[in-house]
């Protein structure tokens, strides 16, 4: 493996630099818990791993001007793949704080070891859960499959900015939050009910202090509809996977024009 990719240096070089791109922007990767050297070895191996299979003959730009602009074109399809992945775990972050601010988890924020951002405790139970039911599924082979079938429909140093691959990450963007609302759903309409109740009750009851009453009552209720919505979770999540093999390829061949 690693003398194939030795011997077709110019494929490996190209390779390389592409799934770099990619990897840089996935989350539970490409974030900065993880330490640089880690991420270079494993795009390295994956960078050997993938030229042998590269059915195409890649040859190097003949100046460095054109060297530098090819570069730069990986490292662009690179990117747009690496946000077709990050788009899908947004999603699950947005459902998390939709959900974690209905509950009153809006002040009871962690840190994010990925981005160092602030992040509500229901939205990183829901963003580990992403990345569990990611490795748990094999969804982790259906990206490799579609990170070689990009090599396949864009040859070296071939990518192209065009309308259509605005409209399609434009499109995908509009997922996070439908997605993100979708998921949030049952705890958001069962705290939404329960304040409304606890309003009519304070109308009734003028002498009942809500305040003190209302934060128990939603995140106790929530917690109880999170438990109890976990098959949801678990089916609409693996729905949201299932399509991100089309939304890679759809995405490589929006950029391939």
């Amino acid at each position: 493996m690693l003398f194939e990719a030795l011997n077709n240096i110019e494929t490996f070089f190209f390779v390389f630099i592409r799934i770099l791109a990619i990897f840089l922007l996935i989350p539970f990767i490409g974030g900065r818990s993880v330490p640089m050297q880690l991420k270079l070895g494993i795009v390295l191996v994956i960078a050997m791993i993938v030229t042998p299979t590269i059915p195409m003959t890649v040859e190097m730009p003949q100046s460095l001007v054109g060297l530098v602009v090819g570069v730069v074109r990986e490292v662009l399809i690179g990117v747009v793949l690496g946000l077709v992945v990050n788009f899908v775990f947004a999603s699950f972050e947005v459902a998390g704080q939709l959900a974690g601010i209905q509950m009153g988890f809006s002040m009871a924020n962690v840190i994010d070891p990925q981005t160092s951002g602030s992040l509500s405790v229901i939205a990183q139970f829901y963003n580990f859960l992403g990345i569990f039911l990611f490795f748990t599924l094999n969804i982790h082979l259906v990206f490799f499959a579609g990170l070689k079938e990009s090599f396949t429909v864009i040859p070296p140093y071939g990518f192209t900015i065009s309308e259509s691959l605005y409209d399609g990450i434009l499109s995908m963007s509009f997922d996070v939050f439908k997605v993100g609302l979708k998921l949030a759903a049952p705890i958001s309409i069962a705290v939404l009910l329960a304040n409304l109740g606890m309003g009519i009750i304070a109308r009734t009851v003028p002498q009942l202090n809500i305040f003190v009453v209302g934060f128990p009552v939603t995140i106790t209720l929530g917690l109880i509809i999170l438990a109890f919505s976990l098959p949801f979770l678990v089916s609409t999540i693996s729905e949201v996977f299932s399509g991100l093999s089309g939304n890679i390829i759809g995405i490589v061949r929006f950029a391939n024009g």
